[in-house]
């Protein structure tokens, strides 16, 4: 079973915090002798096994069922009934108990007044209630810490105030933790007689926890005096001083975290300054590009509508062309139909030639007319031909912007693929950024609330070893004194006086 900070765990907590729940039980067990217990938030059942040496029986009901079980694995005992409930309906008859000890329960529950009724109920009338909480002014508002468990936490008022809403007669008692000095042997005696100064200072608000013993008249109520739990530890400044050493170790182990922690930020702080400016040359580059595909669109859109008017005029041209090839057919058919008769009338002029010079007239006058066709011809010819190397060209300027038009169209799909995978990138991007820049800010409060956490450390540290340097001191003057009053007796016992006095049969007292 793990400490989870709800229940005590013997061997998983620190023995300070177990002594604190441990003192309690050992002050209990005072007042159980041949009794009938219940031990209500009895947890592991530790407390129980303590209260079961002294009492006929102990009821030990916990509402978890693990820490029921785990108290039957290691804390069982023939007096002790081990039972799962819950502490706002505990299964015990009325007036069934002579005491109740609920320790460290009341500010768990969220129904603190039903759980005392409950307790009132099985308690026998002139039984007795001893009920424990921690001092909400020490514990919570001084030390500035949260118990996540707790539900509602106690000043002494309130708590006195709460307590006697049930109970006639309430006595409180303060649990603290002191410093104390022993001298003694365990191995020769176990009886200690104790010393306890006056307390100074307000118990009330300075007190770690209260102690409350609760009955339903005065006359029920014990004389007790006052209990102190000596730990079989024993030497506290032995223990302080491995508790010094062992912060010391936890705050070199702390200052090596925080150092490589301060290293992977200023690592991971470069590297998302880096990012941004990646980012920010992609943003350039993206306006860039942005830019240069509406220039080239333009471009494009010009070169369309240039094209559009080439294609117009083009098709003036051809229909103008087609119309001239039509009339050029037809003067060929007309040239041909003459180029035939001219041949006829050649040879005729030839056969003729020699038989009449009239008719040579008439062949010069027909020579004529056909020399200036014939030249009418050439010139239609010349233009026609013209015309055909004009349409070549144009067509050749045509097949370029056609093929221009198709390359520039894949170039600009080109250019729009590669700018969704920009956008798509730089969306990554920007994501990945967000995404590092939380877990930045979540390191910088980590490290923040481990700065915290080191100052308060070195603060206790520096208490810790103030205190142990004052009790040094002490120690080192209680040893003077020590030594002093040996030199003294060491003189009494070598005087003269004291040595005629052991002479005469004397009994003085040293």
């Amino acid at each position: 079973m793990e400490f989870t900070g709800e229940r005590i765990i013997p061997g998983g907590v620190n023995d300070d915090l177990l002594n604190e729940h441990l003192c309690r039980y050992w002050f209990a067990r005072l007042l159980v002798e041949d009794k009938v217990v219940l031990d209500v938030g009895s947890g592991v059942g530790y407390g129980s096994k303590i209260l079961a040496e002294q009492a006929s029986s102990v009821f030990a009901v916990d509402v978890s069922e693990e820490a029921v079980r785990y108290a039957g694995e290691r804390y069982a005992g023939e007096n002790i009934e081990l039972v799962v409930g819950d502490c706002h309906k505990l299964p015990l008859a009325s007036d069934s108990v002579d005491v109740v000890v609920s320790f460290e329960l009341i500010e768990h529950l969220q129904g603190q007044q039903t759980h005392l009724l409950e307790v009132s109920r099985v308690l026998k009338p002139d039984g007795l209630t001893v009920i424990s909480t921690p001092n909400r002014i020490f514990y919570s508002q001084e030390s500035n810490q949260v118990n996540p468990f707790h539900t509602h936490e106690f000043d002494f008022q309130e708590f006195l105030e709460f307590l006697k809403s049930v109970f006639s007669s309430v006595q409180i008692y303060f649990q603290n933790h002191v410093a104390g000095l022993i001298i003694g042997n365990p191995g020769l005696c176990k009886e200690v007689t104790t010393c306890l100064q006056e307390a100074s200072g307000d118990l009330e608000a300075t007190s770690n926890f209260l102690v409350a013993v609760c009955t339903h008249g005065h006359n029920h109520q014990p004389r007790l005096g006052n209990f102190c739990l000596l730990p079989g530890g024993g030497n506290l400044l032995r223990e302080r001083q491995l508790d010094i050493r062992r912060l010391e170790e936890e705050v070199a182990k702390l200052d090596r975290a925080l150092t490589r922690l301060q290293s992977e930020y200023e690592e991971r702080t470069g590297w998302a300054l880096q990012l941004n400016r990646q980012v920010k040359s992609r943003d350039q580059s993206l306006i860039r590009l942005r830019n240069e595909f509406e220039d080239r669109s333009r471009r494009t859109e010009e070169l369309s509508r240039r094209l559009e008017a080439r294609e117009r005029a083009i098709g003036k041209l051809q229909a103008e062309f087609e119309d001239r090839s039509c009339w050029a057919a037809e003067l060929s058919r007309r040239l041909q139909a003459r180029d035939k008769a001219l041949g006829g009338l050649q040879a005729e002029f030839e056969d003729r030639s020699r038989r009449a010079e009239e008719l040579s007239r008439q062949v010069e006058a027909r020579d004529k007319a056909l020399g200036e066709l014939q030249a009418e011809f050439e010139n239609r010819s010349r233009w026609a031909e013209e015309l055909s190397r004009r349409l070549e060209a144009s067509d050749r300027a045509l097949g370029k912007l056609q093929a221009e038009f198709k390359e520039r169209s894949r170039w600009a799909e080109q250019l729009s693929r590669r700018l969704q995978a920009r956008d798509r990138a730089l969306g990554r991007l920007r994501s990945e950024f967000e995404e590092r820049s939380h877990w930045a800010e979540n390191l910088s409060r980590q490290v923040e609330a481990r700065d915290r956490a080191l100052g308060e450390l070195q603060s206790e540290f520096e208490d810790r070893t103030e205190w142990a340097l004052r009790l040094d001191a002490e120690l080192q003057r209680s040893d003077a004194e020590l030594q002093l009053a040996r030199w003294k007796l060491e003189a009494v016992s070598n005087s003269r006086l004291f040595k005629l006095a052991r002479l005469l049969g004397w009994k003085l007292k040293v």
